[in-house]
This record gives structure tokens, C-alpha cells and sequence, in this order.
């Protein structure tokens, strides 16, 4: 247990410095480290999605950055998926889904490793019928920010497969959201990561309750796991505004490709 809270600690302290979520780092550290099976692993990572859901979004919707019309919206598509993944999750093999986590962290280095420069959202455009154009004040200028959501269609379907792969994997379909919403949909950087944070805790729980009916958590991991995460969660919050975000962002290429590599091999 100790182990296991001391690993879920680092992940949601690297996972928060990036924006990525715990999950990304904690379920290949359960499996590579500690030896847990893949889908106890899945299964205890999203409920530690579900706690840092919780606990970031109290900030977020404070400060008015969620866009909950927007966020409403896509949850309804990654719930779809959601339940597609989590039947899928309990007839794949253990193989596929070391393999298929290889991927995802290969992919999340090769994101990392590319310039992210901010998207300015833009006023401009035809306000949908189903969320108006939304506002907030980004407290680091002090200037209202006001934005236009657009491709409410493309978003939807893309949170259909974040879903999916949320609950096959045990991560934060805001890998998937977070760049559709801020490239796609002309939604702020800072919005998009809120609102992202939003519908992740509703999204994990779809998948967390199917997992405990089916017995797929382990209570004596998921406690130590989930208050490892909440807690690394805020210490990468209070390190983001110390620390330099390129060494950071480094460090953890380094560290996701290493891990795909391990988890390759573990699925051939």
C-alpha cells in the first residue's frame, strides 16, 4: 500500500505539472512496478481520474474557466463511448491492452515533444443553438477572454472515442478533448483544460461502477491510490508556478517512451 501510494503521488504530481491526468504514468508504473494486473490497474486509475476530477473542477468552475453548455455536450458523447469501452474492456486481452497503452504514451511523446503555442480564440462566428458564446477573466492578465464554441458535430464524435478509450486504458479523455477543443471547437487553452477536467469524473464513473460490479477493483489499491493521486495532484499545481515547464515537459518524454518501450515488450 505504501508502495502504491507513493508511485500514485509522483504520477499525479507529473500528470498535473502537463495537464495530462495521473493516468497516463500510474496504471504502467502498477503494472511494470508493482506487477498488477492490466485491468486492475485500469480500474484503479479511474478512480483516481474521478478524485483529481473532483478536486480540480471545484477550482475551475469557481473561476468561471468550464464552459458547462460545452462540457455537457461532449459528456453525452463520451459517455457513449464509455459504455462501448468498458464492454469491450472485459473481453480484450491483457496483451492488447498493454499494447494499445504503448501506444497512447507514445503518442502523448510525440505531442509533447512538438511546440504547443496558445490558439487566441475568436469572437467571430455564428453562436449554435446549443451553447452561446461564453466568457471568463484569465486572472494572469486580468482581461476577459470571450469566445465563439464552433464544430459542436466533430467535437461529439471525438468524445465518443475519448470515451472509448478512457475507459479501455483508465486515463483522462482530455489527451483527446483538451487538443479537439482548443484547435477544433475555438475554445481558450485555459477553457478547454477546464472543461476537460469537468467531464473526465463523470466520464470515469460510467466505467469505475462497471468495473466494481465486475470486480475489477482492488479496494486495498484503489485507496492508497486515489488519495496518492488527489494529493500529487496539488503539488504539481503549486510546482507549476516554480518550476521551469521545458524540463519538466523533458523529463516526462523520457519517461513515457521508456515505459511504451516496457510495455511493448510486455504485450509481445
Amino acid at each position: 500500500m505504501l508502495g502504491v501510494f507513493v508511485i500514485s503521488i509522483l504520477a499525479g504530481t507529473l500528470g498535473a505539472l502537463l495537464g495530462l491526468g495521473g493516468g497516463i504514468i500510474l496504471v504502467p508504473a502498477l503494472i511494470l512496478l508493482l506487477g498488477v494486473p492490466e485491468k486492475t490497474a485500469v480500474a484503479t486509475s479511474l478512480l483516481g481520474v474521478i478524485a483529481t476530477s473532483v478536486t480540480a473542477s471545484i477550482s475551475h468552475l469557481r473561476y468561471r474557466y468550464a464552459n458547462i453548455c460545452l462540457g455537457m455536450w461532449l459528456t453525452s458523447g463520451t459517455v457513449v463511448g464509455a459504455l462501448a469501452g468498458s464492454l469491450l474492456f472485459q473481453v480484450m486481452s491483457p496483451r492488447w491492452i498493454a499494447l494499445l497503452f504503448a501506444l497512447m504514451q507514445g503518442y502523448v511523446a510525440w505531442a509533447l515533444s512538438r511546440p504547443r503555442p496558445e490558439r487566441p480564440a475568436e469572437e467571430q462566428g455564428e453562436a449554435s443553438f446549443l451553447c452561446q458564446p461564453a466568457q471568463y477573466v484569465d486572472f494572469a492578465t486580468g482581461q476577459p477572454v470571450r469566445y465563439v464554441p464552433q464544430r459542436f458535430g466533430i467535437g461529439w464524435l471525438t468524445s465518443v472515442v475519448a470515451g472509448a478509450l478512457s475507459a479501455i486504458l483508465g486515463v483522462g479523455g482530455g489527451i483527446i478533448n483538451l487538443p479537439v477543443m482548443n484547435l477544433l471547437m475555438n475554445v481558450p487553452l485555459k477553457a478547454a483544460a477546464a472543461t476537460s477536467s469537468f467531464m473526465i469524473g463523470i466520464t470515469g464513473s460510467i466505467s469505475a461502477t462497471i468495473y466494481l460490479l465486475k470486480g475489477y477493483v482492488d479496494p486495498g489499491l484503489a485507496a492508497p491510490s486515489v488519495l496518492g493521486v488527489m494529493v500529487g495532484a496539488h503539488v504539481g499545481a503549486s510546482l507549476s508556478r516554480r518550476l521551469r515547464s521545458r524540463v519538466l515537459r523533458n523529463l516526462l518524454i523520457v519517461i513515457l517512451v521508456i515505459s511504451a518501450a516496457r510495455m511493448a515488450w510486455r504485450a509481445l
